[in-house]
C-alpha cells in the first residue's frame, strides 16, 4: 500500500543521491543519520508535528539510501569493513 509519504521519501532520497552521490562508507552514513536524528529529536522536543514528520522522512531517506548503497556499491562496502 502506497501512502503520500512514499512519494515524498523517494523525492528526498533522489535529491540527496543527485547532490551527494553514494556514501563513502557506513561511517559517513552514520554521521549523516545522526545529524538527521538530532534534528528529529529537536522537532519532537519542540512538539512541532509538521517538523517531526519532515525530519522523520529525512532520517528514513538517509537510512534507506544506506541500504541501497550497501546493495550496489562495492567500493563503499570495501571501505566499510576491516
Amino acid at each position: 500500500m502506497m501512502t503520500i509519504w512514499d512519494d515524498e521519501l523517494r523525492v528526498v532520497m533522489d535529491k540527496a543521491q543527485a547532490r551527494y552521490g553514494d556514501f563513502a562508507s557506513v561511517h559517513e552514513a552514520l554521521g549523516v543519520a545522526m545529524e538527521e536524528f538530532d534534528e528529529l529529536r529537536n522537532a519532537i522536543h519542540e512538539n512541532n508535528l509538521p517538523w517531526v514528520a519532515h525530519e522523520a522522512i529525512d532520517l528514513a531517506a538517509v537510512l534507506l539510501r544506506l541500504v541501497e548503497c550497501l546493495d550496489k556499491s562495492d567500493a563503499m562496502r570495501a571501505r566499510s569493513v576491516k
